[in-house]
Formats: C-alpha cells, sequence, structure tokens
C-alpha cells in the first residue's frame, strides 16, 4: 500500500456511505488566529488516530489569519464551524458540542500535539470505567519535561503553592506545593482519582451521557473553565481521572490570545477577574460578602505581584533581543 493511499484511508470521514458507522470519537478544537499550530495540530490527530470511528470539528473563532481556508484546502474531512465574530472559548466549544456525533467527545487546544495511542487510552479508560465523567491526559511541554496538568480548585492555597506560585517554581518538593500539584508525587505511573481537583481544559476527554445530563460549559468563564466543568462533573456523582499513560504535547502561551507584550498583560488581569467570577460561583454563600473586601484585596496584589514579574520578564527579553550580536 503506498503512503499516500494508507493517509486517503485514515482521513477518510465519517459520513456519506459510512453514515450507518457510529462515532464513537468527536474531537473538537477551538482556534483563534492559530493557523500553522491547527494545522499542526491536526496533523499530529492523523498522524496517531484513534482505533476506533472518529471525527474532528474545528470551531473557527472569527480569525484573521486565515485559518478557515487553510483548514478547507489541507483537510476538507474536517467539520469546520466559522463564528462570524470572536465568541471565544467556551461559546466555541458549547457550539461544537451542540453538533458533536461522538460517544465521547474530546476537547482539545489547538496548541496541542497529539502523541501515539493517546487517545485510544483515554477512550478505553473511560469504557472501562463508567463512573469516571471526565479524563485528562499527561500534557508535556516542547521539550518533553512535564506540564502541570493537574490542579486542586482555585483558592487561597493553590494562588501560594500552584502551578503559578514562586515558591513552587523555586522549592517545588515543599509538602504544600505537592499537596496542590499531584503531578509532584514520585512515580505517579498510575490513573489519578481526584477529589478536590481538575484535569487541564487543554485535553480532556468526557462522556457524551454526562455533558447531556451537565449541560454545557459555563459561558460565565473563560479562565477556570475546566475547574468549573470539572467540579460541576464531580458534584453530580461522577469521578474526574488523570491518566498518566495518554501523553500530549501541550505547546502553552502560544495562541492567538498570548502573542504580544499588550495581551499577556491583559491575560493577567483577565485571569484575576475570573478568578474573581469564581470566587462568586462556588466558594461558601455564608461566608461570601464577610470575606469578599478580602478576596478583592488579595486579588489586586496578586495582580500586581504577578504584573511586575512579567515586566521583568518582557523588559530582560527585548534586552536580550536588543544585545543580540548582528551578523557580520
Amino acid at each position: 500500500m503506498s503512503m499516500s493511499m494508507e493517509t486517503q484511508i485514515r482521513r477518510a470521514p465519517i459520513g456519506g456511505s459510512q453514515a450507518e458507522v457510529a462515532v464513537i470519537l468527536t474531537v473538537i478544537v477551538s482556534s483563534y488566529n492559530t493557523r500553522r499550530l491547527l494545522l499542526d495540530c491536526l496533523a499530529s490527530i492523523y498522524a496517531n488516530p484513534p482505533s476506533e470511528p472518529y471525527e474532528i470539528v474545528v470551531v473557527d473563532d472569527a480569525s484573521r489569519d486565515g485559518s478557515s481556508a487553510a483548514v478547507r484546502a489541507a483537510y476538507p474531512e474536517v467539520r469546520l464551524l466559522v463564528n462570524e465574530a470572536n465568541q471565544h472559548y467556551t461559546h466555541s466549544n458549547n457550539r461544537a458540542i451542540g453538533q458533536a456525533r461522538g460517544r465521547f467527545l474530546l476537547l482539545l487546544n489547538s496548541d496541542t500535539l497529539v502523541l501515539p495511542n493517546a487517545l485510544d487510552e483515554m477512550i478505553g479508560f473511560l469504557k472501562s470505567r463508567p463512573a469516571c465523567g471526565v479524563v485528562g491526559c499527561k500534557l508535556l511541554n516542547e521539550d518533553m519535561t512535564l506540564q502541570w496538568s493537574v490542579k486542586s480548585y482555585p483558592g487561597l492555597g493553590s494562588a501560594l503553592f500552584g502551578a503559578r506560585s514562586p515558591i513552587t517554581r523555586f522549592f517545588p518538593n515543599n509538602p504544600f506545593s505537592r499537596k496542590y500539584l499531584p503531578q509532584l508525587q514520585e512515580n505517579l505511573s498510575k490513573p489519578l482519582l481526584l477529589k478536590e481537583g481538575f484535569v487541564s481544559g487543554a485535553a480532556s476527554m468526557i462522556p457524551r451521557a454526562v455533558v447531556d445530563e451537565i449541560g454545557l460549559l459555563d459561558p460565565i468563564f473563560f479562565y477556570h473553565v475546566d475547574a468549573d466543568y470539572c467540579k460541576r462533573i464531580t458534584e453530580a456523582g461522577y469521578e474526574c481521572y488523570y491518566l498518566p499513560s495518554a501523553s500530549i504535547i501541550h505547546l502553552e502561551h502560544r495562541g492567538g490570545t498570548m502573542v504580544n507584550t499588550r495581551s499577556r498583560f491583559r491575560a493577567l488581569l483577565m485571569f484575576e477577574l475570573y478568578n474573581y467570577a469564581w470566587y462568586r460561583k462556588h466558594l461558601n454563600k455564608s461566608s461570601k460578602y464577610l470575606m469578599e473586601p478580602v478576596v478583592i484585596f488579595g486579588l489586586g496584589a496578586h495582580f500586581l505581584a504577578s504584573a511586575f514579574v512579567l515586566s521583568v520578564k518582557e523588559v530582560a527579553s527585548k534586552f536580550d533581543r536588543g544585545a543580540a550580536p548582528s551578523a557580520k
């Protein structure tokens, strides 16, 4: 069999004469101005597809970089939905969920690369555990080092000892960071049940039946969408698991909303605003108003500290580029 014929067969869409075949997996990819990343993501899915029948639904969130035309040209079998105006992550994914036909739904960022057997591992895990409502995989950085994809719910503890914390960065083995970042546990090679935490939405798989019961992603969130959805799933009586046997590369901060200095500072501010939205929705209602001034002060202080660190990084980066020797 020639390589081109093999590729054609592996890329055959579910539909047409195969319409009677049940779709097991729907891969949903929301993209905004990530044309190159999106094409690489789709290529990785086709290079490492699941063994079960599947479909891919891409939502182009009103990109201006030619993403839709590129997908149509390179992957005409992909189901492409195009938003006329930028609707953001939750709205785009909810639109795709409404049209998905799979028994399982994989929410996948456009800045990811699927590795061999990852999709089959996640599908197999969900099939073997009917009580599991969402499963996340091991996320890797571009250099194949481990990325934090399992976290505790947003709160004071996660702010002080979570993935973004300087304490965790410089003293990763302290007992508090190990509590809030379970992946710091040594020899974490088996599936991990999360009772007070969530898996990253960069690559999470959910049974369609659970989505139908729980409902769509909450549109009030941009950050913490994954934390909110995992919490809703576990509160409904289902389980949330981290599956280290499935690996996907996540090229963090390469997307269309993080491409320049202004966007990165805006992201810091938005992160704190959505922290407040999380607090308003999920924390104890009896103490909500008593603690609100403290929460607002803490979020403001956290933003100023984060903005200072980012400013230092941006200045250092520009200095390094300016100091680079020119070729003679």
